[in-house]
């Protein structure tokens, strides 16, 4: 039937919660008629799950409040659990669509057949403007790379034309190797194939798990610069709000990050990989540009020892008790404390 929804949209946390409400809005705003929602609220600050659940219940949408912080793979699985459709689109909660970005997407799945369909996505303000990744390169040759013995594979993982204003690119439809969680459409059959997400990969590298587990198992990521949705991360114009920073604690912690790593990097059978090292050594980088620097900035002298002797320290320990806290809760199960879904759907 013409009005059967071909697509379910489920929305996640990625790392904050300040335009989460805007982000759903733009959803509502560019996305055509029919989909399914389902809203898979993790933690977020009581005035924002208000806005999430009124606006979720206005439009029909599913809603899932858990008052825990949910890892990203986690809170995907949940919703991937629920969906019923032919393709589920994830999309992180600071994500900001454009005019015709699901169908498009769509359409390009349609007329390739590929498994993942990755858009154009964009950074920071003014939107739509600022490449954040025009596909992606795991490695320079991804089959030399799955062939190679462990210790000789390398990362690349690059980010194509990162940086880049879009007006001055001429993109096209292609086979790219990597898709990113911001947003992605993906045929619901996939999973039946590969599994579901693997939540072991709580804060780094699930896009390239992911898109490995898709080219390992036959699919196929290609990327439409035809639909295009802008990713805000904390920055100047969008900076976090204090009641951001457990949460973006939590999920850029130091343990999270190298647990991660280690997962991933047993996983694919990477050892020895100086980019792997680097990404260790620099665990702490989210925790110094997102807060680090926030907290020290009205330090008259000496901003860079406190953040580093005290600042750091402080991110990390309070990381370690959230994880350890998540860990138990997840060892249980997390269970929703409300739950909307209306009977018929979006």
């Amino acid at each position: 039937m013409a009005d059967t929804p071909m697509v379910t949209i489920v929305v996640v946390p990625r790392e904050r919660f300040g335009v989460a409400v805007e982000s759903l809005e733009s959803i509502v705003e560019h996305t055509e008629r029919p989909y399914r929602l389902i809203y898979v609220d993790g933690g977020s600050p009581k005035p924002t799950a208000d806005a999430l659940r009124g606006l979720c219940a206005a439009q029909g949408f599913d809603y899932l409040r858990y008052d825990s912080y949910l890892s990203p793979n986690q809170a995907r699985n949940i919703g991937l659990s629920r969906v019923e459709t032919p393709y589920v689109a994830f999309v992180d909660n600071d994500v900001i669509c454009s005019p015709g970005w699901l169908s498009t997407m769509i359409a390009t799945a349609h007329e390739t057949g590929a498994e993942v369909i990755a858009p154009l996505i964009c950074q920071k303000r003014p939107l739509h403007t600022e490449v954040h990744q025009a596909g992606g390169l795991i490695a320079d040759d991804l089959e030399a790379f799955l062939a190679a013995a462990p210790e000789d594979r390398r990362l690349r993982d690059e980010h194509v034309h990162q940086r880049s204003k879009v007006a001055d690119l001429a993109l096209k439809r292609e086979e790219t190797q990597f898709c990113e969680f911001h947003c992605v459409l993906v045929k619901r059959a996939l999973f039946d194939r590969i599994g579901p997400l693997d939540e072991a990969l709580t804060a780094t590298r699930e896009h390239l798990d992911f898109s490995l587990c898709v080219w390992t198992n036959g699919g196929r990521v290609v990327f439409e610069p035809k639909s295009v949705v802008t990713y805000l991360f904390p920055s100047r114009d969008t900076p976090l709000q204090r009641a951001d920073w457990p949460f973006f604690t939590l999920r850029w912690s130091p343990v999270w990050i190298l647990k991660s790593l280690d997962r991933f990097c047993e996983k694919w059978g990477i050892t020895n990989d100086p980019y792997v090292e680097k990404l260790r050594a620099t665990a702490s980088w989210r925790h110094t540009v997102g807060l680090g620097r926030s907290m020290t900035a009205k330090i008259p002298f000496g901003r860079t020892i406190a953040e580093k002797a005290v600042v750091l320290p402080l991110l990390d320990l309070w990381g370690r008790r959230m994880a350890a806290q998540h860990a138990r809760r997840s060892a249980a199960g997390p269970q929703p404390s409300h739950v909307s879904s209306p009977s018929q759907a979006a």
